[in-house]
């Protein structure tokens, strides 16, 4: 009889501590099961591209004047492109460019007899080539657009620009110096069209947008009116009025 007592009473306890454990189990996945849903709420994003295009004026001007004369005399090639620099110097004063603005880039000079690769045959008249040039560098911007046009006093007077091997005599560069003062206003306008664009999306799906989560400036690229991209080091920059645009990317709390 104590015996039957004693099974039982073991039974009933190992039945005890079953239901406890089960019960702790389900409890355990219960709070676990809301953290999990918690969690899942609290990270919660959108992410989204904020883009901004502004149009802006170059306000820096780069104009090379290249000169060239060519010779059997090397004095007399010299004192040409002497005169002839003399000129084109008073041409860009008379224009209105200051003296500060104008850089004389040194004389250089070829000697074809002198070349290892090869020798004039047949005694050639132009031994020597001798070339310099101009750099006019200013924010006259508007100026420069408008002496192009009237290189042709320097062509009447015996001044003749060389264009080299890839352009115009007369083509100057035209940048955006104050690209970098510009920067933060970009990046604050691309961040107002990221938050409204997730806004919108937001409001699709019954959520609030929170703080960014990260952001990532992305890229930043000068257009000409031509279409060119000038944003690398070797780009073309022929136009005056440029487009720059922005295109971040943001990661934005969902709330």
């Amino acid at each position: 009889m104590d015996s039957s007592k004693e099974k039982n009473g073991r039974l009933t306890g190992a039945v005890v501590v079953g239901l406890c454990a089960l019960v702790g189990l389900a409890v355990a996945g219960f709070f676990i099961g809301r953290g999990t849903e918690r969690l899942r709420s609290a990270v919660r994003t959108v992410t989204v591209k904020g883009l901004v295009e502004k149009e802006v004026k170059a306000d820096r001007a780069i104009w090379t004047l290249n000169l060239r004369r060519a010779s059997a005399d090397v004095k007399d090639a010299q004192a040409r492109i002497a005169a002839d620099r003399e000129a084109a110097v008073a041409f860009l004063k008379k224009q209105g460019f200051e003296d500060s603005e104008i850089e004389r880039t040194p004389i250089k000079t070829i000697d074809k007899l002198a070349r290892e690769y090869g020798q004039p045959q047949g005694g050639d008249p132009l031994r020597y080539i001798l070339t310099a040039s101009l750099v006019v560098t200013t924010p006259k911007v508007d100026l420069v657009r408008s002496s192009l046009g009237a290189t042709d006093e320097l062509l009447r007077s015996g001044v003749v620009l060389d264009g080299g091997d890839g352009g115009s005599p007369a083509n100057p560069r035209f940048v955006v110096s104050a690209f970098n003062d510009l920067r933060p206003q970009l990046l604050a306008e691309a961040t107002k069209n990221a938050r409204e664009m997730a806004q919108q999306f937001a409001a699709d799906s019954g959520a609030r947008v929170g703080s960014i989560r990260s952001a990532n400036q992305g890229q930043i690229q000068i257009f000409g009116t031509d279409g060119n991209d000038e944003s690398g080091a070797f780009s073309p920059t022929s136009t005056v009025q440029k487009k720059i645009r922005v295109v971040s990317t943001f990661e934005f709390a969902l709330e």
